[in-house]
């Protein structure tokens, strides 16, 4: 069967998206956040930030502004790298399929969509999960947080994806179930598709302004065929 008219590829998100587990991120801020300390520079701000990415992208502008040079932000950023590789891999264990995730990817592949995952998680962590839980062998393409030089929210990482695809973006949809998915979405010129994966979640998606919400990944199937409205 060919692919439908509008769109060529599906683009996931991992974490929460099609897998579910129990990575502590509550000692990956912790953890990162004692790395910046130990720097001399202020934490305060970067306490209450909630998403990784932000602490970590935070925590960058911090140190060039003190004057710490490239070099050594470069081996403050590994430190942290290893961090988070650590703690994701330590939750394989948990790690799980989404309800319907394969009988999803099935029907979009029989569809003739191609199937590609653009995650923050490292690359073994990934690849791993994907092992786990059956999924691996229906995806087309996936880059890794530690495979891209921009990963989410850039728009750079969807735009990698697509490529990796050989797919036009525009004839791309990304699914995720976080505001920062939206916004490289958005971004990036991708429809998307909002994944409810807790209802505090999907209330932040709607304020964000993302305007289709699936509760059960089978939903995706029609909207994709459908062109999504």
């Amino acid at each position: 069967m060919p692919p439908t008219k509008r769109f060529k590829a599906v683009i996931f998100d991992l974490d929460g998206t099609l897998i579910q587990s129990k990575i502590d991120y509550g000692e990956m801020r912790k953890r990162v956040i004692e790395i910046i300390s130990e720097t001399g520079v202020s934490t305060e701000s970067l306490s209450q930030t909630r998403m990784i990415w932000e602490i970590i992208q935070g925590s960058d502008r911090a140190l060039d502004e003190v004057g710490i040079r490239r070099e050594a932000r470069e081996t403050i950023l590994r430190r942290i790298n290893d961090v988070l590789n650590e703690i994701e891999l330590r939750s394989l264990d948990t790690v799980e399929p989404t309800r319907n995730a394969e009988e999803t990817l099935k029907a979009l592949r029989s569809a003739g969509l191609k199937i590609g995952i653009a995650t923050r998680g490292c690359k073994e962590y990934a690849l791993r999960s994907l092992e786990k839980t059956g999924l691996g062998s229906y995806v087309d393409a996936i880059l890794a947080r530690d495979e891209v030089e921009h990963p989410k929210p850039d728009p750079r990482h969807l735009i990698d994806v697509a490529e990796a695809l050989k797919c036009p973006i525009n004839r791309v949809v990304y699914v995720g179930d976080t505001t920062t998915d939206l916004s490289t979405a958005q971004a990036a010129g991708v429809a998307f598709v909002g994944f409810l994966r807790k209802d505090e979640w999907g209330m932040r998606l709607r304020e964000a302004g993302c305007r289709v919400i699936i509760e059960d990944l089978l939903e995706l199937i029609d909207l994709v065929k459908d062109g999504i409205d």
